[in-house]
């Protein structure tokens, strides 16, 4: 009977032993198979586009055209000599700013200021006579005709009095406008004269100033619409980083269409102050027609060209998906959506050239919940 005892005993203990390897195996078999899934998911998600996004939004966007424009003087002068002489002075820099009426040049005065004199003299001589023939004619002394001659001399006599005062008078050379002063033809101590074919400075008006820029004749419609309601404000901007340089209403339309060129000449003018632009400097131009509000847009970098037209990357659940848009227009960096797209719509704004329909991505604000994996 110990015998029997002692061998359900082992074969319990077998059975135990047993039981606890089969145990172990199913454990480690269940870790094993759940460590593959999470590899394999870390995996899906290690392999997946990092992308950056935004929503689909409303904003106020302008209706804008643009053009590229050349900046103008409003008032410009070249400052000629109106009598011959020897310039005594210059009073002012090159490149100076001046203002109306300042004292530029002076040209030596002194043949003037003798002709003036002369002048005077042969005026007084000849006012005397007419006092006197005019006591002489009552009493015949003299003829009527004479009378009329010794008139006529006087007047002759004043006029050429009053030019040599005008001569003289020009011999001090004013700016005839505010403006800047560009460079000197003629110094100091040099002849000068009416028949100079150079000025002797050029002087533009900054402040205000006008920028001139062509359109396309079949915005006219539409710039005369806008016009109608508010004034037309243009925007001015450097080529290089499109800073604003400055802001002022539409001035002027041309009343010609250039024929050649299917375009109309139009100016805007701005205030010019601190003074940034510059006679014949060329500026990119943005003319603000209106403000179109509560539209929905979204950044025009989102938007991709293809053999079928514009469409957009939304992501729907976790993947990128190809959808057609309308684009109505570009306005500020953004893309004002002709098509309906519900608000929120998250779509991708920076594509990368490995991105395909159908492929999954990340938005760039969840990186941080993603070990590895390729970003853009």
């Amino acid at each position: 009977m110990s015998d029997s005892v002692h061998s359900t005993r082992a074969s319990r203990k077998a059975w135990v032993i047993v039981s606890l390897i089969v145990l172990a195996l199913i454990a480690v078999t269940v870790w094993r198979i759940r460590a593959n899934q999470a590899a394999s998911h870390l995996h899906r998600r290690s392999e997946a586009l990092v992308v950056a996004t935004a929503p689909v939004t409303t904003a106020s966007v302008p209706i804008e055209l643009k053009a590229t424009g050349e900046v103008a003087s409003r008032h410009t002068v070249s400052v000629v000599p109106q009598v011959s002489g020897i310039l005594e002075a210059v009073n002012f820099r090159e490149g100076q700013m001046v203002r109306k009426n300042q004292i530029l040049f002076r040209i030596n005065a002194a043949p003037y200021r003798a002709a003036l004199a002369s002048a005077r003299a042969a005026w007084v001589l000849d006012e005397s006579i007419v006092k006197r023939d005019a006591k002489l004619v009552p009493h015949g002394y003299i003829a009527p005709e004479a009378y009329e001659t010794a008139v006529a001399t006087a007047e002759q006599a004043k006029a050429a009095l009053h030019q040599a005062e005008i001569n003289l008078s020009y011999t001090t050379i004013r700016a005839p406008i505010s403006g800047l002063t560009g460079s000197l033809s003629v110094r100091s101590g040099n002849l000068v004269s009416p028949s100079m074919t150079t000025p002797l400075v050029t002087i533009n008006q900054m402040s205000p100033i006008l920028v001139q820029f062509a359109l396309p004749q079949g915005d006219l419609e539409s710039i005369l619409h806008y016009r109608k309601r508010d004034p037309i404000i243009a925007d001015v901007l450097h080529p290089g980083d499109d800073q604003v340089l400055g802001s002022g209403p539409l001035v002027f339309i041309d009343n010609t269409v250039n024929t050649l060129t299917g375009t109309i000449l139009y100016k805007a003018r701005l205030p010019n102050r601190p003074i940034r632009l510059w006679p014949g400097q060329y500026v990119n131009v943005r003319l603000i027609l209106a403000v179109e509000k509560g539209v929905r847009v979204i950044p025009d970098q989102a938007v991709q060209v293809g053999q079928n037209g514009r469409f957009i990357y939304e992501i729907e659940k976790g993947r990128a998906v190809i959808v057609p848009v309308v684009i109505t227009r570009d306005a500020g960096g953004f893309a004002v959506l002709g098509s309906k797209l519900p608000l929120g719509t998250t779509v991708i704004t920076e594509v990368p050239e490995t991105l395909r329909n159908g492929m999954a991505v990340i938005p760039r604000t969840h990186t941080s919940r993603v070990k590895s994996g390729p970003a853009v």
